[in-house]
């Protein structure tokens, strides 16, 4: 369709050769037609994900009018105003996420989808150009035109959906189809756009007063559509203008009127023009902090792994400069598992500083694959002399105490049935007769906030008969700001904060037992006049009457269950400090999502059985709740080799009451 109306565009003249132009004293009309639009950007929805360029179908239609100058009546002064949507469709943003299970083949596999963004962008079209009709006795004409597109209000909409490409046969739960909507709304930030266009047409008689031209042009944009990143839209149209000609001579038009001035705005005019807001917490329960007193155990997972054919030491394991080792403490390492992995190297060097007759095994190996089997030493043992040198030149720990060995494989390796067992198998393993060296990272009586519940909705309205210019909502305890948010226009329906850990942990310090948090909303109109509300929503905070200890054995090898003398000696000493009396206990495995659901299922099992028969063992008057597996576990990242073997854990949580804790240490 669309190249047979640029070949009708092409012939018109063609056919029609020898018709006179029409001149006239006044033309007016209504233009109507199709817009094709290439978007030219590099982000559309920086929270949903990444698209480059696409392309859309619109429409333009549009009332002109054209005044022709004195001195050359072919030449037109040409206006208008209409209605366009420049919108379009982006794709071929193609994700993997964790494996899911294939229900053909009963495997895991990755789970590859498909997104796609669909924008409508229709706006008001102001235009102001010239015509021209070079030939008197030719009816082509071509025109240059400024354009202003004039977004209209909310229209300026979104869906952004995912596909799955494959496995087939998998399905999203939430719509047991293959197909979702993630996210669709009103896409904020959208600007006016400037432009230029080119046209050409051609005018073909109806009547003695009124012509039909088929017309194509080309917009280039100037600016962007959207005011915080780049996004172009060009556009192709194709369509048709039909005028109304009037047949009396030309009157030069008259000199226009100077403009009245402005009327003058007192200020209470002015101030009657703020914008009206209105907010409302949507919450269905007060918002409530409880504070747990935790002692966290992280085992040492003695590996540091490395990319193919690189004997360079990761950037993701955390390497400081001699003076930045002056000031570490194990003590101010994050509470978190992975976090305070990446530190392993430092935690080491500065036990060994700590020890000094302490000495460390490095041994280095390969995957078997990344180099030529003459090469594997070698690279091994560069690896192993990374670690060594590093240890060496931060932590000043002689080389006499640093013994480098090497294996064709690790001591444990991983099955390369899969990929990801190569991946494993490329590292540094790390042991000491030194138990202090390779020892848990033991976090004790640190205070951990949780809320409830998970977020707090709150229903916002700001209306202006002239227009909200920005808007804001803060969210203050106690005269301290946790959390702000603002835009441009007019404020979206609802907010939904979902507080993080940084600002819980804020409010657990400054919040009493029977507090409140205080939402001011604001927001200026396009005069400048400003308003602001504010609305208290109930909160508070209790102490958690129970201690919890947790312990996780995160040196599991893969599909392994049992339990070597390393960690038999750590549940040991965490029986002996942890479990009193009045305690209760849970006992969690779990696998990373490497082979058969069934099978992890059951190792998961077996990995927590085997911990609660070792505690029982220890402690039988030990009151244990419950112990079970629960298969795959994707707390971490399955992509990495330290998130696979930190899923391959066995989690003991012990709740002890505080009394019982006191009256012990009395």
């Amino acid at each position: 369709m669309k190249r047979a109306a640029l070949i009708v565009l092409l012939m018109v003249p063609t056919l029609a050769r020898g018709q006179d132009a029409i001149v006239t004293a006044f033309h007016a009309g209504l233009r109507a037609g199709y817009l094709e639009n290439y978007h030219n950007t590099e982000a559309i929805c920086p929270t949903c994900g990444t698209y480059s360029n696409g392309k859309g179908s619109g429409y333009e239609v549009q009332l002109f009018g054209e005044v022709p100058f004195n001195f050359f009546r072919r030449l037109n002064l040409a206006f208008g105003l209409g209605v366009l949507d420049r919108g379009g469709n982006f794709g071929d943003a193609v994700g993997n996420i964790p494996n899911v299970l294939d229900p053909v083949t009963n495997t895991y596999l990755p789970l590859v989808t498909q997104g796609s963004y669909s924008a409508s962008l229709p706006s008001i079209d102001i235009m102001g150009g010239v015509r021209i009709q070079p030939l008197a006795r030719f009816a082509g004409y071509f025109g240059l035109q400024f354009h202003g597109d004039l977004p209209l209000g909310t229209s300026s909409t979104f869906v952004q959906t995912a596909r799955i490409v494959s496995p087939s046969g998998v399905v999203f739960p939430e719509s047991h189809t293959t197909v979702r909507t993630d996210s669709s709304g009103t896409i904020q930030g959208i600007q006016a756009a400037f432009g230029v266009s080119g046209t050409i047409g051609y005018e073909l008689p109806i009547s003695a007063l009124f012509t039909a031209s088929p017309e194509l042009s080309y917009y280039l944009p100037l600016s962007n559509v959207e005011s915080s990143y780049r996004w172009k839209v060009a556009s192709v149209f194709a369509g048709i203008a039909i005028r109304w000609n009037r047949p009396s001579e030309f009157v030069p038009p008259a000199p226009a009127a100077r403009p009245a001035p402005p009327p003058v705005v007192s200020r209470e005019d002015a101030n009657a023009l703020a914008p009206k807001l209105a907010a409302t917490s949507l919450a269905t329960q007060p918002f409530h902090i409880i504070e747990t007193t935790v002692t966290e155990t992280f085992p040492i997972l003695p590996y540091i792994f490395f990319d193919s054919a690189s004997a360079t030491l990761p950037g993701r394991f955390a390497q400081l400069t001699p003076e930045a080792a002056s000031r570490f403490k194990e003590s101010e390492l994050p509470h978190r598992s992975l976090e305070s992995y990446y530190q392993i190297l430092n935690v080491i060097g500065s036990r060994l500083a700590s020890n000094p007759t302490a000495t460390l095994t490095i041994n280095g190996t390969t995957d078997g694959k990344e180099v030529a089997s003459d090469s594997s030493t070698e690279i091994a043992l560069a690896r192993a002399d990374a670690v060594k040198q590093y240890l060496m030149s931060v932590w000043q720990i002689p080389g006499t105490r640093l013994m480098v060995t090497t294996s064709d494989a690790p001591h444990n390796p991983s099955s390369t049935q899969y990929a990801e067992g190569f991946e494993e198998n490329r590292r540094v393993e790390l042991s000491s007769a030194n138990d202090q060296i390779l020892k848990p990272i033991v976090h004790e009586r640190f205070r951990e906030e949780s809320a409830l519940p998970k977020s707090l909705p709150v229903q916002l309205s700001a209306t202006s008969r002239i227009g909200v210019r920005q808007w804001a909502l803060r969210i203050r305890s106690h005269g301290a700001t946790v959390y702000e948010t603002s835009g441009e226009g007019a404020p979206p329906a609802s907010i939904d904060w979902q507080p993080t850990e940084g600002e819980i942990e804020s409010l657990a310090h400054a919040m009493t037992p029977a507090d409140s948090l205080e939402f001011v909303f604001s927001a200026v109109a396009t005069n400048g006049a400003h308003s602001e509300t504010r609305i208290s929503v109930p909160a508070s905070k209790s102490i958690n009457p129970f201690e919890l200890s947790r312990l996780s054995l995160i040196v599991f090898d893969f599909d392994q269950a049992a339990i070597d003398r390393q960690n038999q000696r750590m549940i040991a000493a965490f029986v002996a400090k942890s479990l009193y009396s009045s305690s209760t206990a849970t006992i969690t495995g779990s696998t990373d999502n490497l082979g058969e659901l069934a099978h992890n299922q059951k190792l998961s099992e077996d990995r927590a059985f085997n911990v609660r028969d070792l505690i029982l063992t220890d402690k039988s008057s030990a009151n244990i709740t419950s112990t079970k597996g629960v298969g795959p576990n994707l707390l971490y990242d399955n992509h990495l080799p330290e998130g696979r073997y930190y899923c391959r854990t066995v989690k003991v949580e012990v709740e002890t009451p505080l009394e019982s804790i006191l009256k012990s240490e009395n």
